[in-house]
């Protein structure tokens, strides 16, 4: 019994202890960060924390980057990147 106890110790820095998948409903959902601290930058699909990312103002919704190239790419041409205004939701 010992020994399965510390073969699971030993495993856990390569099994991760990691917060568990998001789940959301939407694309809308991951670029805004839907019930969850962290979004999807919508140039290139990285996941980031809120609390870390750039941010640009676009139409009134908050849109986060994981760079001020990709926050750059998106004001550029943001209608490229930016969710259709009948699929944003409120977010507060």
């Amino acid at each position: 019994m010992k020994r399965m106890i510390l073969l699971g110790l030993a495993a856990l820095p390569f099994l991760g202890c990691s917060d568990p998948p998001n789940h959301w409903e939407t694309r809308g959902d991951r670029i805004l960060g839907i019930g969850t601290q962290r979004v999807e930058d919508p140039v290139s699909g990285a996941l980031v924390d809120k609390e870390d990312a750039i941010k640009r103002e676009y139409k009134g919704t908050t849109y986060y980057f994981e760079s001020t190239e990709n926050a750059s790419t998106f004001m550029s041409n943001p209608t490229e990147y930016a969710i259709p205004e009948s699929e944003v939701r409120d977010v507060r």
